[in-house]
């Protein structure tokens, strides 16, 4: 059953329960209301005409010509009058299996002493007739009332869930090679943001669609050209006899990119599994981190003259994967290494401010390109410029995956004075305790 269905059924179904209540309670309501009316009219009667009824010597006493002036104001109503006896005096005989009849009674005091009754009596069948007129009045207003709330209702569920009906139409239309088709719905309703919402969905998903689609044919590429050397030499060494160095030197290179394979692969699997182990986070302090990574790289800057130097602010706290975070470091600081000035030195500054914790890795060296500058955080971007030694084009890209799986930011920038400036930005940690 579709959502309009649903809707239609539920309104129907509480505008006919809410008729049939509604009904229900007035006419039980009215009814009570006549019944008790009409009792306390014959009691009123019967009161009027003993009155009217005299007493002498302790004896009832009726007047012909007060019983028929009784009988004419009274002419709807029969009556009785009865001594102290049970003895009828006047009025009409009592009735016997009449339908629907109703008495009231009243008795004849004069003095503080009884001296008989009076019974009028009269048929409440009108009141049966008008429930049942009220009924069926009350019926057909229902119907009514019914079929208009499925109109109205049927109305109201097609225009209010038309966006919803427009979004079911346009996520059945989309297949993953085609996400350009949008609903841009207007208003300012509940709907119209849920559309909206929508839509920033959709631009989200079709660029992550292709970044993804660019990784694959990058990966690809990259994939490609040592699984090219590697069919190559091995055909070659294959081809004929060679001697021990020839076969050496084909092994040598066979080594080499099997090597470069395997730092690939290595590096995109720390990519990928970046997301999913930016869940489990530390609190952790950045002067530590900084530290344990500036000894970790110290060895392969000292390959290139190179000095690391760590500048930190104490209780610089964030909340973070450290594993994760290390490794974006370590790959912000090796590309450091290869790209900056030989003989330079290598900066690791960490502090704390209102938008959380900033760490900064800064080198001396040539700096970004301007092509650099807005593309080096991109998979397997090359620059000749920013990356004149060649590369996977990993490095910074799988830093900054890291670092956004755990919601903190990586900017590239050039230092005032010249240099490479690579900039993370991670959350403020809400723990106080730690030391």
């Amino acid at each position: 059953m579709s959502v309009r269905t649903r809707f239609t059924v539920t309104v129907v179904t509480i505008v006919a329960v809410t008729v049939v209540l509604f009904a229900g309670l007035s006419i039980l309501a009215l009814d009570r209301a006549l019944r008790s009316s009409f009792e306390a009219r014959l009691r009123f009667k019967a009161q009027t005409i003993a009155t009217a009824v005299d007493v002498h010597d302790g004896k009832i006493s009726v007047d012909p010509s007060d019983l028929r002036a009784v009988a004419w104001l009274h002419a709807d109503t029969p009556f009785a009058v009865y001594d102290s006896s049970g003895v009828q005096v006047a009025g009409n005989p009592p009735a016997r299996d009449a339908r629907g009849l109703q008495s009231a009674g009243a008795p004849v005091t004069r003095d503080g002493g009884t001296f008989g009754r009076v019974i009028v009596w009269q048929s409440n069948v009108w009141i049966g007739d008008f429930d049942r007129d009220a009924a069926l009045v009350s019926l057909v207003v229902g119907a009514l009332l019914t079929g208009l709330g499925v109109i109205a209702s049927r109305r109201v569920a097609r225009r209010v869930l038309a966006p919803l009906a427009n979004i079911a139409s346009l996520a059945e239309r989309i297949e993953s090679h085609d996400l350009s088709a949008r609903l841009h719905a207007g208003g300012k309703d509940e709907l119209a943001r849920l559309c909206a919402s929508f839509d920033r969905m959709l631009d989200r998903l079709e660029s992550a669609f292709a970044r993804e689609r660019r990784f694959l044919a990058d990966a690809s590429h990259e994939l490609r050209a040592p699984l090219a050397v590697l069919r190559a030499e091995t055909d070659l060494a294959l081809r004929r006899d060679r001697s021990s160095p020839e076969y050496r030197a084909a092994l040598t290179s066979i080594a080499s990119e099997a090597g470069r394979l395997e730092e690939l692969v290595d590096e995109l699997l720390a990519a990928a599994r970046a997301e999913v182990e930016a869940h489990e986070q530390q609190t952790i302090d950045a002067g530590d981190l900084l530290r344990d990574v500036g000894e970790r790289v110290r060895p392969a800057a000292a390959t290139r003259g190179m000095a690391v130097e760590v500048l930190t602010q104490p209780r610089a706290v964030a909340r973070a994967n450290r594993a994760n975070l290390e490794r974006a470091l370590l790959a912000v600081v090796h590309n450091a290494i290869a790209y900056g000035r030989p003989d330079g030195t290598i900066s690791l500054r960490g502090a704390q401010n209102g938008n959380g914790v900033t760490i900064e890795v800064a080198d001396n060296g040539p700096g970004f390109s301007p092509e650099a500058l807005a593309h080096g955080t991109e998979r397997f971007w090359r620059g000749d410029a920013a990356h004149p030694r060649g590369g996977s084009g990993l490095g910074l890209a799988i830093a900054r995956t890291i670092v956004e799986a755990n919601r903190g930011k990586l900017e590239l920038s050039n230092g005032s004075t010249g240099g490479a400036v690579v900039t993370i930005t991670l959350e403020p940690s809400a723990d106080h305790s730690f030391t």
